[in-house]
């Protein structure tokens, strides 16, 4: 094998195996107590007393926004994918319209994530402001 081979195959590893590890070495564990003051119950009227637990309003909230960031991460996939087309089209005017009609899909997609974003993030304060 060439240095060059082998050089992609040790960059490779060092993308794919050694840097996702770096962030749970440097991960420090800690006793529950130490976390004691961070947690707030509200046993007000109302209120939930189990820690942790939240209304259907943020629960709903929560998975809306999930979803919605994984449409985003979709659509930057798609933006990756038609730029790698469009890159490699070497003339061919067929993929390079493939491409830019990706493209032009993916960027009204974004749009339409973050105008949705917008708007459910709006209505769902709203309604926990109307509630409390």
């Amino acid at each position: 094998m060439s240095l060059r081979t082998w050089s992609i195959l040790l960059l490779n590893f060092l993308l794919v195996g050694v840097l996702p590890i770096i962030p749970a070495l440097a991960y420090e564990q800690r006793p529950l107590d130490y976390y004691q003051n961070d947690i707030q119950v509200n046993t007000g009227l109302g209120g939930y007393d189990n820690v942790g637990s939240e209304g259907p309003v943020e629960t709903a909230s929560r998975a809306i926004n999930i979803l919605l960031g994984l449409l985003g991460t979709l659509t930057l996939c798609l933006v990756i994918y038609a730029g790698f087309l469009w890159m490699t089209a070497q003339g061919n005017e067929e993929q390079a319209k493939k491409a830019k009609d990706i493209l032009s899909g993916a960027v009204i997609g974004i749009v339409i994530i973050l105008a949705s974003y917008g708007i459910t993030n709006y209505v769902f304060r709203s309604l926990v402001n109307i509630t409390n």
